[in-house]
Formats: structure tokens, C-alpha cells, sequence
């Protein structure tokens, strides 16, 4: 799916990484582990040298937006991929 994105984002000639996804047990929620993690995916990509990196959540997942918004990631538009799952869109430029 990055090969996609890369042409979504119009970042086909870029080295582009992405966030993917997350998974905290409900009990463990809401005490910021997601963003702990995220946050250090983010200072790798910047090590390792990437361009961009991009990520993707369900348009009804707010907690997923929201952690991308507070990571830094910025929105850039609602799709549906070609698998047919609607997502929202996000990036941020590393370099």
C-alpha cells in the first residue's frame, strides 16, 4: 500500500516511510502509549533519513486522528483506497 500512497501523496521520487498502526488492549488506553510509541517511530524515520512519512486512519477512529494531529502529522484529505476502506489521510515532512 505505500507504492499507492507514494502516488496519492504525489511522493513517488521521495523516500517516504509509514506510521502504521497501533494496537493498546481497551484497559490500557488513554494513557498516552500510542503517542509514546508513535513519537519514536517518528525520531527513527528521521534518523533512518526519510523524506516524508504518512499514515492513515478510519475517518470514526478519533483517537487515532487526534494522536496523529498531536504527533505532528498534518490532514490532508479523505479517500477511499483501492481496496475500498474510506480512510483519512495524513503526512509530514521530515526533511
Amino acid at each position: 500500500m505505500l507504492a499507492d500512497f507514494k502516488k496519492e501523496f504525489g511522493l513517488v521520487n521521495y523516500n517516504v516511510c509509514e506510521l502504521g498502526g497501533n494496537l493498546v488492549l481497551p484497559e490500557y488506553r488513554g494513557n498516552g502509549i500510542t503517542t509514546k510509541l508513535q513519537t519514536m517511530e517518528l525520531k527513527l524515520a528521521r534518523k533512518l533519513g526519510f523524506d516524508y512519512i504518512i499514515s492513515m486512519a478510519h475517518p470514526d477512529n478519533i483517537g487515532s486522528c487526534k494522536t496523529l494531529e498531536k504527533i505532528g502529522l498534518d490532514f490532508v484529505k479523505e479517500t477511499k483506497l483501492s481496496n475500498g476502506f474510506l480512510r483519512k489521510l495524513y503526512i509530514l515532512k521530515l526533511k
